[in-house]
């Protein structure tokens, strides 16, 4: 493993075929060092199906937040160029910058004749990325880079689920060919986040499933489960309206005369108000003034609200987990057995929890407000993704300032 700033090792041997990963820090530089130390013996059996002869193969990860230019693109074949001087056989580039062509996400990214690729973690989806990114970095070796070896599997068997072919359903878009079946114009359906300069082709998944599986990983990106320690005001209101349902026998009352279907409207709403209220207040949602670009801001509005939603279900389990044990401790059995006027078991405790935390998350919404606003972007936003929106935030106001003047 090595740093942005450490070059990898001179020492290879002449025969040795390496594999250079330059993974971005979270998420893909995890992904990275988890698949480099299986890579060569997998190449090696998809060279000669035993692994016993040929050229080894060796595979070096470089740890490395590749910057965006000026219009918030990564310059791919920049990435090439920059690291051709560490004799690798291919630069693969592992990120969670999201792609898409047109309404497919784009799985990879490819330039056979200068030697370099990308894979998007995040049209991998939310589970099984090591396997899938294991999968597609042995494809497109395979397949691009070393074509004298045997595509796909190889000698691995394919339920070793090691070197495994993709997935039928995916699609080829080639930009060199500058036409594919179904797309018009390459130049404008491939979203240009990523720069090929016109030589590159592409993997999309087509369909409601790809578009499913790009949206899991976006929110998985985000790490929804970071949002809820970033609330601090709002889990302090929260907390305290759900103490005042335990501690008011009124709460008790009309948590037990309320209908299960009752309970779950009044969840919805206060889980909603809530999401309402972060998603607003904070600036999260995104506008595109740009037709061209809409659906693209649709994606990540929806990435956003998917976020923010997993982030205030997981707090309000954690608050009514934190009620109900409250309720068991505090609330005496026959005390609540009087006041409900029958006797009163662990679900009526949990009834009386649940309207509880319905009220914690009510009061919790509106301490929402009293959060820092960036502290709240930086939780409900990916390192890839806020750096996305403050370049377009500056071109904006760029051209608001060109306009004026």
């Amino acid at each position: 493993m090595t740093d942005d700033d450490t070059p990898p090792s001179e020492h290879t041997h002449s025969d040795e075929r390496v594999i250079g990963l330059i993974a971005e820090p979270g998420l893909a530089e995890d992904v990275a060092r988890d698949v480099a130390s299986e890579l060569p013996a997998i190449l090696s059996r998809c060279a000669d199906g035993d692994g016993s002869s040929g050229s080894p193969w060796r595979v070096e990860v470089v740890r490395h937040l590749l910057p965006l230019d000026p219009t918030g693109n990564l310059r791919l074949l920049d990435v090439a160029r920059d690291h051709r001087s560490h004799s690798w056989a291919a630069t693969i580039v592992l990120t969670e910058l999201p792609r898409r062509v047109g309404t497919r996400p784009i799985l990879a990214d490819c330039a056979p004749e200068h030697g370099v690729g990308l894979v998007s973690l995040t049209a991998l989806g939310a589970f099984g990325i090591r396997r899938k990114t294991r999968k597609l970095l042995v494809h497109l070796v395979t397949t691009y880079f070393a074509p004298e070896m045997e595509p796909t599997t190889g000698g691995v068997p394919d339920n070793s689920q090691q070197g495994a072919a993709l997935p039928r359903r995916y699609r080829t878009v080639d930009e060199r060919e500058r036409h594919d079946e179904g797309v018009q114009d390459i130049e404008h359906t491939v979203e240009t986040n990523v720069e090929l300069d016109g030589a590159g082709l592409h993997y999309a998944l087509p369909g409601i499933r790809g578009q499913t599986q790009l949206l899991a990983g976006m929110v998985r990106a985000n790490r929804p489960w970071r949002l809820v320690p970033s609330l601090s005001p709002a889990l302090a209101g929260a907390l305290a309206g759900a103490a005042f349902g335990i501690f008011y026998s009124s709460i008790w009352q009309l948590a037990d005369a309320s209908s299960i279907a009752r309970l779950a409207l009044v969840t919805v709403l206060s889980i909603a108000s809530m999401i309402a209220w972060l998603v607003l207040s904070n600036s999260l949602w995104e506008r595109s003034p740009d037709a061209r670009t809409r659906h693209f801001s649709t994606l990540y509005n929806a990435a956003t609200l998917l976020t923010v939603t997993t982030g205030v279900a997981i707090m309000f389990l954690l608050l009514f987990t934190a009620t109900f044990l409250g309720a068991c401790v505090v609330i005496p059995t026959g005390y609540l057995s009087r006041t409900l006027q029958h006797p009163a078991g662990l679900s009526d405790r949990a009834t009386l929890a649940w309207l509880a935390a319905c009220l914690g998350t009510l009061a919790g919404a509106l301490g929402s407000g009293l959060a820092d606003e960036e502290t709240v972007r930086n939780a409900a936003y990916s390192r890839r993704e806020r750096e996305r929106q403050d370049r377009r935030a500056a071109a904006e106001a760029q051209a608001e300032q060109n306009s004026q003047g």
